[in-house]
């Protein structure tokens, strides 16, 4: 299995132990290969887990319409003492990546609907997938024309830091990303030769505060907080006190 985009069809039952023996084995060969496809593989681990030790709450305050459409996919919502099976049937419905972080989504909205770990979740998991398929490492980047290009096309300004010598810190892409308070511009680096992201959003976020916030979620390190009407969120998998020097930087060069 030398793609990564052959791994997504296995991807689910191969979290689940559910994967037949020879498509197991193609999927172990081709994570001991590819960093990228095993922190895929490590945050659909950590969703799940996550699902299956909250389902009784989840449950419970599901709305009747997001029950009847889970009921319509196989989905099984009624309270457990009803319920012996698990809340996802995997013979029946194999989750792929991007179900699996609709779901993550869904969880952290009821459990921590005011909270930022709801942001650093849904970020997180955005980080992952955009990391999936590295950007081409060849292509010349431009901060200054990539920052007038999102201004043009986007209606607001934003200054994007080309990287920092100092940091170990190079940009090597600008996307537009989503999340459930907005659109942000997706800022794509290799830190010290690892993925991270910086999200910016234009607008003051309920979930963050005007202090930073640490939040460890599905394998990665979240730095969030507010500035100035604007929302900022970090990305990595690193511990706290090494992103401390990035959050600096970001903090004086990307408004």
């Amino acid at each position: 299995m030398g793609e990564c985009r052959d791994l997504e069809p296995l991807l689910a039952s191969y979290v689940d132990d559910a994967a037949e023996p020879d498509a197991r084995a193609a999927v172990e060969a081709h994570l001991r290969v590819c960093p990228a496809c095993t922190q895929c593989v490590t945050a659909e681990r950590a969703a799940r887990e996550m699902l299956q030790a909250r389902r009784a709450s989840l449950r419970g305050c599901a709305s009747e319409h997001l029950k009847r459409r889970c009921a319509a996919h196989g989905l099984d919502t009624r309270p457990p003492a009803q319920a012996p099976r698990p809340f996802i049937r995997r013979t029946l419905v194999p989750l792929s990546l991007a179900a699996t972080v609709a779901l993550v989504a869904v969880t952290f909205f009821f459990t921590f609907s005011r909270s930022a770990e709801v942001l650093a979740a849904q970020l997180a998991a955005d980080h992952v997938k955009c990391f999936k398929f590295s950007p081409d490492p060849a292509r010349q980047i431009d901060a200054k024309a990539l920052s007038d290009e999102w201004a043009r096309t986007r209606g607001w300004a934003i200054h994007i830091p080309a990287g920092s010598v100092d940091q170990d810190l190079t940009l090597v892409d600008v996307r537009r990303c989503g999340s459930s308070d907005g659109i942000a511009a997706h800022l794509m680096y290799k830190w010290r030769g690892t993925p991270l992201s910086v999200y910016v959003m234009n607008s003051e976020s309920r979930r963050a505060r005007q202090q930073q916030e640490f939040v460890e979620t599905l394998g990665q390190e979240a730095v969030v907080w507010k500035d100035h009407g604007r929302t900022y969120v970090i990305v990595a998998q690193a511990q706290p006190r090494d992103l401390e020097p990035v959050v600096r930087y970001v903090k004086t060069t990307a408004w």
